[in-house]
C-alpha cells in the first residue's frame, strides 16, 4: 500500500464527491504536527447521496474526529439544515494515518483499484482512473472534474498511438451541478495527447493544485 495514504496526501475519489477541505495536500503539512484545537482537516460532500463527511482536530482529549453528517432533503435537492441533519461521530483518535482506511471506505466505497490524487476544492464527476488499463473498454471517460468554470476531462482510446486525451480549460459559464457533458463554452482550453498513465496523473495533479494559473504554464503536447 505504499501508492496511497493520508501520508502522501494522495485520497482515492470516486464520482459525486466535492473535497471541500483538503489540509493533507499541502507540501507544509507535516503529520507530526498537532493541529489548533477545532481545526478542519477535510470535508467532502456527495451531491448524489446527500453524506458529507469531515477529519477534524478536537483537542488535546479527543484527538482526531471522523464525523459524517446526512444531509436533509426536500423539494427533489439534498439541503443544509442544522435542523434536519443528521450527524454522527465514526471514530476519533490520536493518530491521523489511522483514518486513511476509513476515509476510504466512504470516498471509494466499492474499493476500485483508483489513483490517489491531491484534490481539495474541486467535484469529482466520475473517476476510474487506473494504472492498469487492461480493464478499460476500447473508448471510455476516465475522469472527470470541475470547480466552478475550470474543468479536466480525460478519455482513454486505445486504438490511439499517445491514448490518454485530456481535454481542460476554463469555461465562460460555472459549473454548479455534476454533469457528464462539458459542453458550456470554453474561455480557454487545452487538448492533450499522452502515452502513460503518469504523465497524466502529473498532469491532473499540477491543475487541480494550481488552477488557471497552470493553463498558461502547460506545454501543449500532441
Amino acid at each position: 500500500m505504499t501508492d496511497k495514504g493520508i501520508l502522501n496526501n494522495g485520497i482515492q475519489v470516486e464520482g459525486g464527491w466535492s473535497i471541500d477541505a483538503n489540509v493533507f495536500i499541502d507540501n507544509n503539512y507535516n503529520i507530526l504536527d498537532i493541529p489548533f484545537d477545532n481545526t478542519l482537516l477535510l470535508s467532502a460532500v456527495n451531491h448524489i447521496t446527500g453524506k458529507t463527511i469531515s477529519i477534524s482536530y478536537e483537542n488535546s482529549n479527543v484527538g482526531y474526529s471522523f464525523d459524517t453528517c446526512m444531509l436533509s432533503r426536500s423539494l427533489g435537492e439534498w439541503r443544509n439544515d442544522d435542523a434536519e441533519n443528521i450527524y454522527k461521530t465514526i471514530k476519533t483518535g490520536h493518530h491521523i494515518d489511522e483514518f486513511y482506511d476509513l476515509l476510504s471506505e466512504y470516498l471509494n466505497p466499492l474499493q476500485k483499484d483508483l489513483i490517489p490524487l491531491k484534490i481539495s476544492s474541486w467535484t469529482i464527476i466520475y473517476n476510474n482512473l487506473k494504472r492498469n488499463n487492461d480493464g478499460y473498454n476500447d473508448r471510455e471517460l476516465i475522469f472527470s472534474a470541475t470547480r466552478g468554470k475550470l474543468f479536466i476531462d480525460i478519455t482513454y482510446n486505445r486504438n490511439w498511438e499517445k491514448p490518454y486525451y485530456i481535454y481542460m480549460g476554463l469555461s465562460k459559464y460555472e459549473y454548479s451541478e455534476i454533469v457528464y457533458n462539458l459542453n458550456k463554452p470554453p474561455r480557454e482550453y487545452q487538448e492533450i495527447f499522452l502515452e502513460n498513465v503518469e504523465e497524466v496523473v502529473v498532469i491532473i495533479n499540477d491543475f487541480l493544485i494550481e488552477l488557471d494559473h497552470y493553463l498558461s504554464g502547460i506545454p501543449g503536447k500532441t
